[in-house]
């Protein structure tokens, strides 16, 4: 009986942490679909993707801001600096990882950037949270890389 009993512990628990293996893996596969998007928008100067995917409390780091953004509203006035100005010919998301847990991920890798003949390389981190509405963008820091690797 009591080996019984054990058996059916374990095997809960094994199935619950197959679960959660399965919903982080699900969760990563949605956040990399939305960020690619994103950066699709960006191709044609068009951020409206990544608007659409931005909290209204996001926090937001780059090192073309003087400072954090806090708030869509102040995210919305530099993006519409490059509405219509395509920041790439073409991209990659090199080493992309998302670590998900419940209801928060943090997705992080190196956007390639191809603009004619050259290619710069940016860091990025996005943290995302589940919302009622889906994954949004709570904190965003993109950095240059110091690395020609990604």
């Amino acid at each position: 009986m009591k080996k019984t009993i054990l058996a059916c512990a374990v095997a809960a628990v094994a199935c619950g942490s197959m679960a959660a293996a399965d919903g982080a893996e699900a969760a990563g596969r949605e956040i990399l679909a939305l960020e690619r998007t994103a950066l699709d928008g960006w191709q044609v100067g068009n951020p409206d993707p990544m608007l659409a995917i931005s909290d209204p409390d996001i926090t937001y780091f780059h090192v073309m801001t003087e400072k954090r953004l806090d708030g869509l509203a102040a995210l919305k006035e530099l993006y519409e600096s490059y509405r219509g100005r395509p920041l790439f010919d073409s991209y990659e998301m090199a080493g992309a990882k998302v670590q998900a847990s419940a209801d928060t991920a943090v997705l992080t890798y190196v956007l390639v950037r191809h603009v004619g003949a050259a290619t710069s390389r940016w860091n990025a981190t996005e943290v995302y949270q589940r919302k009622k509405d889906g994954w949004r963008i709570v904190h965003s820091h993109w950095s240059a890389a110091k690395s020609l690797e990604p």
